[in-house]
């Protein structure tokens, strides 16, 4: 019994000795971006384009019937570590994307153009695109349910 435990033991350390090493190499090095406030979320087919969303930045409207809204910033990053940071608005029932203002950044970290849409027009969501994943991002369907099982109650 006590060679068993002691051959679990050991594989135990070998394995948690390994696995950060293992970890490591395969997280991706996002540059100058602060990996404690963007996350990782989806890439492209290609895996070419990275979709990581500043999980500090999410600003909501007030909820009523006609609008609900979720501002946030997020980031496709580039298989050449050059990166676009974008300021969304998306709009729960619209079900629309609004891209406020643009960053483009080259593989340094220098800033190559900025620009601010001063009329921005939403865009359509369109299924199983960044588009999507930034909506269900923006507003779980889990925190959605409860919204509406709360508002039925006050009703």
């Amino acid at each position: 019994m006590k060679k068993i435990l002691g051959f679990i033991c050991a594989i135990l350390i070998t394995v948690f000795a390994i696995m950060p090493n293992a970890y490591a190499e395969v997280q991706k090095d996002y540059g100058n971006l602060d990996m404690n406030r963007w996350v990782y979320f989806a890439s492209d087919n290609n895996e070419t384009t990275d979709l990581l969303i500043d999980i500090t930045s999410f600003d909501y409207t007030p909820s009523n019937n006609e609008k609900l809204l979720c501002n946030l910033w997020i980031c496709y990053y580039k298989d050449d570590n050059s990166y676009d940071l974008q300021n969304l608005t998306v709009d729960y029932f619209g079900k629309t994307t609004t891209c406020n203002s643009v960053v483009l950044y080259d593989k340094n970290g220098n800033i190559k153009t900025s620009y601010t849409d001063p009329v921005p027009m939403p865009t359509r969501i369109v299924p199983s695109s960044f588009g999507e994943v930034i909506y269900f991002v923006a507003f779980p369907p889990e925190l959605m349910e409860k919204l509406r099982e709360e508002a039925m109650k006050n009703q």
